[in-house]
């Protein structure tokens, strides 16, 4: 960690600032040792006392500048959260154009995020400890977005309607290329996959323009299947009570006691089903992809343009995030109880994606991209307006305007037309 501008305390994070250069010494060793701790174990699993020993001070120092775990925590939050900004900042003050002071924010991101992988990491675990935190996160930075990309489109430099829908759905698309090529994978991001988002950006997806209707009509939802009223079985109940209950408690809080209680069944039942709270959440995980997976493919089958299969499958996506809030946060989570199953919900998702978009390139409807960095960069759009509009702000739906605004977006960019 460097730059002691990023050492002052927080507001209600911290106990006080550190004024002595022995206490900032203190102080830095603190926000290593936590980094460094929350890096192996994780939030959940992380103390105090392991921060203390990681740092080489004593316990009774800790409450000297922090109130508890959370406040040192949320005060490393903090820190990313304003490398982020200035980040932002500094590179729109060295262009002049709209289009490239949004592009050299969105390269800013990506950069700051490669420089800064722990401290991300850990941010990206941040809504497990207190919800309201990514949201003002991303809240600052999309108010960023939206000034740069308000003024293009007053200045008839950019085609957007709606600001706030790009600027979440730029969000979610450096999330997601930041977590598949920074975290999962660490490596440089290779100048490809950047190069593929800015196409995206600019042009969008398609080879030739949509005509208007593509990008207004909202296409009709696949209809929910009637019940069968068939009995659920043992094994379906205690996945029930358990989606349920990791969806609004989160895993941590939530014990297999609780899950079968929910059920109706004995403690002793769960285990000849799940051999521990772990293979629960992650059979959990499975069950929501396909689930996913199937009622996107529903809504898209007999569709041939990729125009339309966009605006199916997305409005499957949102349709499904609607009815499945609790599955939401399940899969946000899975990463962090279980890598392979977290991991692995978005990596089938992309593979199937990654053969759409090929198989579209072939027949000339899209424009030649590399797929896969295709792929995670329109999950991450639909995945950032689901959690904006569906989870956070809580809407019945997701607003007409908002998904139109996304479409014009994916299918033909913000740079405006000559």
């Amino acid at each position: 960690m460097k730059n002691d501008q990023f050492y002052s305390a927080a507001p209600g994070l911290a106990q006080r600032a550190p004024v002595t250069r022995k206490g900032r010494a203190t102080y830095r060793r603190l926000l290593q040792g936590a980094q460094q701790t929350f890096r192996h174990h994780g939030y959940q699993q992380s103390s105090v006392a392991a921060i203390c020993r990681a740092a080489r001070v004593a316990n009774g120092t800790f409450y000297q500048y922090f109130l508890d775990k959370e406040g040192i925590f949320l005060q490393l939050v903090a820190i990313l959260q304003r490398r982020l900004i200035l980040a932002s900042e500094r590179a729109i003050s060295g262009q002049s154009g709209s289009l490239a002071k949004l592009l050299a924010t969105h390269q800013a991101f990506l950069t700051c995020v490669a420089e800064n992988t722990t401290l991300y990491q850990l941010f990206r675990e941040a809504e497990f400890v207190q919800m309201q935190v990514p949201r003002s996160f991303y809240r600052q930075l999309a108010e960023c977005y939206m000034q740069v990309l308000a003024e293009g489109a007053k200045r008839g430099e950019l085609r957007v309607q709606q600001p706030q829908a790009v600027a979440y759905a730029l969000l979610g698309l450096q999330e997601f290329l930041a977590t598949r090529w920074l975290i999962w994978e660490p490596q440089a991001l290779r100048r490809t996959v950047v190069q593929t988002s800015i196409g995206l950006i600019t042009q969008g997806l398609a080879a030739q323009p949509e005509p208007p209707e593509r990008l207004t009509v909202r296409p009709r939802t696949v209809p929910e299947k009637l019940s069968t009223n068939r009995p659920l079985g043992t094994r379906q109940i205690l996945l029930g009570a358990a989606e349920s209950l990791f969806g609004e408690r989160g895993f941590a809080a939530t014990s297999v006691a609780e899950i079968t209680r929910n059920a109706g069944v004995a403690q002793g039942t769960f285990y000849l089903y799940f051999p521990s709270k772990v293979a629960i959440f992650a059979q959990l995980v499975r069950e929501i992809n396909r689930k996913l997976i199937r009622e996107i493919r529903q809504a898209t089958a007999g569709l041939s343009r990729r125009a339309e299969i966009e605006c199916a499958g997305f409005d499957s996506f949102f349709h499904f995030i609607r009815r499945h809030r609790a599955a939401y946060r399940i899969v946000r989570e899975a990463e962090f109880v279980d890598e392979e199953a977290g991991q692995g919900y978005y990596r089938r998702i992309a593979a199937g994606y990654v053969k759409g978009l090929r198989r579209a390139m072939e027949a000339g409807q899209l424009r030649r991209a590399e797929p896969e960095p295709l792929a995670y960069c329109l999950m991450g759009l639909g995945h950032f307006a689901g959690l904006k509009w569906l989870v956070w702000e809580d809407l019945d739906e997701l607003p007409p305007e908002i998904f139109r605004e996304l479409m014009r977006l994916i299918l033909e960019g913000v740079k405006a037309r000559s």
